[in-house]
């Protein structure tokens, strides 16, 4: 694509080592890095990013539903789809011309095992991480159908909102701007730098860290409305002439990275040693109070105790539902075989269910 290497020693790759890998012992990987040079000498320094992870889970590792252990996770939506996007538009940016600012594309690794790759980035940047402008995470954007795209992270940044709704303009692509980031991928590890990040991502799905998660499931045309939106945002960050307004809290930026704390559909987050299964599809766009099931997998607990599409839970036991943070925190210290009282509204209608959680 003509794009300059960014990694160690003029090579595309920036070597790291995970701790534990998936037979438990230290395994070596890489962030892979690519470079498209600004023109205007006095931003030398600066930069835009866009990016996306590239690995998944393989064989199911690091994170596996009960009974897909051993079985391919082939993570056509989570995250080829990012990556294929993140691609294109490298190859099409570079077509059109030299930026005004620094763009570079970075595939990170690691990001299933919390976000390790994105992690030793941002503690070994190959420009000034200070004179970052934003960052443009790709991350699981393979099924758009219907939906509006979502721009998870809107709040680290006051220009945010304005940009995307501006992309939305000019493409006709229609999204939901998020202003909580809610620690789903890598831009959370630039985030807690106080670099301003966002994440593109479509919908939540029950093939989500599931051997079905194929690329017969992919949305081609709608991977091009994602291209043509993230565009704008990248190329809008390559002309700008200063700094976006940093709107992230203090309580955010500076603070120790983590693994991804979203919770999947299955409600399990293997980094946090989290081992029952949920069964509701998160409904990011919502904004509370409460959370919202998006939707809810066949089969799951959820479904068993009549939770459906729609309906809004703002109690687990006597834990308040604040979002999905405390969703995803309540989840962590639960177990197989608990029962749970969930106080939920459907319809403007208060109802409790109980939901016994299951082995994941």
């Amino acid at each position: 694509m003509g794009l300059d290497p960014g990694g160690d020693n003029g090579s595309y790759f920036q070597k790291f080592t995970v701790d534990k890998g998936p037979q438990g012992t230290p395994v070596e990987t890489m962030n892979v890095i690519g470079v498209m040079r600004g023109t205007k000498v006095n931003w030398k320094d600066q930069s835009a990013i866009l990016s996306a992870h590239y690995d998944h889970l393989g064989l199911g590792w690091p994170d596996v539903h009960k009974g897909d252990e051993g079985k391919p996770h082939a993570g056509a939506d989570d995250n080829a789809s990012g990556v294929a996007v993140m691609l294109e538009l490298a190859r099409a940016l570079k077509a059109s011309g030299q930026p005004s600012r620094t763009l570079l594309f970075i595939a990170f690794s690691g990001e299933e095992a919390g976000l390790k790759g994105s992690v030793y980035y941002v503690e070994h940047p190959r420009m000034p991480l200070d004179q970052i402008i934003g960052v443009i995470n790709l991350d699981t954007v393979g099924r758009l159908g219907n939906e509006k795209i979502s721009v998870l992270g809107t709040g680290t940044a006051t220009e945010w909102q304005h940009i995307f709704r501006g992309a939305g303009f000019v493409t006709g692509v229609e999204s939901r701007l998020i202003p909580e980031s809610m620690q789903s991928s890598d831009q959370m590890s630039f985030i807690r730098k106080d670099v301003p990040a966002i994440q593109l991502f479509t919908t939540v799905n029950a093939d989500y860290h599931r051997p079905s998660d194929t690329a017969d499931k992919i949305d081609a045309a709608g991977l091009v409305k994602v291209a043509s939106f993230a565009r704008e945002g990248i190329a809008y960050l390559a002309e700008r002439e200063s700094p976006l307004t940093n709107t992230i809290p203090k309580a955010v930026s500076g603070a120790a990275p983590t693994a991804a704390a979203l919770p999947p559909p299955g409600g399990a987050d293997q980094s946090q040693g989290r081992r029952v299964s949920f069964g509701t599809v998160p409904d990011f766009a919502f904004t509370g109070p409460g959370v919202r099931a998006g939707g809810v997998v066949p089969g799951s607990p959820a479904e068993k105790a009549g939770i459906k599409d729609g309906d809004v839970m703002m109690k687990l036991d006597a834990t308040e539902m604040t979002g999905l943070q405390a969703f995803s925190d309540f989840l962590k210290t639960a177990k197989a075989g608990q029962t749970v009282n969930v106080s939920l509204v459907r319809e403007g209608k208060p109802l409790t269910l109980s939901v016994t959680l299951v082995e994941r």
